[in-house]
């Protein structure tokens, strides 16, 4: 009907046929938009998303429980004040992540009693890495455990392992060579 009212804008019987269904089709579009509302609000209803006051309430416990109210003193005493449980938080994870200082005899000892490598077995030893060698590493990982910040697990990484495991070998193997990784790796 468009293509032949393209042709002929003129026709007034075309051109109230071609108004006549477009209203149909707004009206059509009308009652479908109705229909989402009604059904989306029948959900809302299921779960339990009302303006009551019970739901409000519900609301707020569960808002409560997403933020920390206390945290630990090292010795003990319970911090309630925001500023001082940043403060907390930050030396806590100061403290963690900081490197431990090292013993120089220690060291010593273990350079002293780390048995001698042979020339073949450095040349063996310094080959670049393999996908094999990668793929081996992976199944050997302990699972539910995610091996960077990025959250993905090891059975992400087994189960696209035959999609990513090249690229991945190859970005690890460059990085080992040029001693640098990718910020995204860091």
């Amino acid at each position: 009907m468009e293509r032949r009212l393209a042709a002929s804008p003129e026709d007034p019987f075309l051109c109230g046929a071609s108004r006549e269904k477009r209203e149909e089709l707004r009206a059509l579009e009308d009652h479908w938009a109705r229909g989402v509302f009604v059904r989306s609000r029948i959900c809302l209803l299921r779960e339990m998303d009302r303006g009551s006051r019970f739901f409000y309430t519900l609301e707020k416990m569960r808002g409560a429980k997403k933020h920390a109210t206390c945290l630990l003193a090292e010795d003990g005493a319970p911090l309630t004040d925001v500023v001082e449980m940043c403060g907390r938080a930050h030396d806590f994870y100061t403290s963690l992540f900081f490197p431990d200082l090292t013993d120089p005899s220690a060291c010593r000892v273990l350079w002293e009693e780390l048995p001698t490598v042979s020339v073949g077995d450095r040349d063996r030893l310094e080959l670049p890495l393999t996908l094999a060698e990668f793929s081996e590493a992976l199944h050997r990982m302990p699972t539910n455990k995610s091996p960077g910040m990025d959250g993905l697990t090891v059975e992400f990484y087994r189960a696209f392992w035959n999609i990513l495991g090249t690229d991945l070998a190859t970005v690890w193997a460059e990085s080992l060579q040029g001693g640098v990784l990718p910020l995204s790796c860091r």
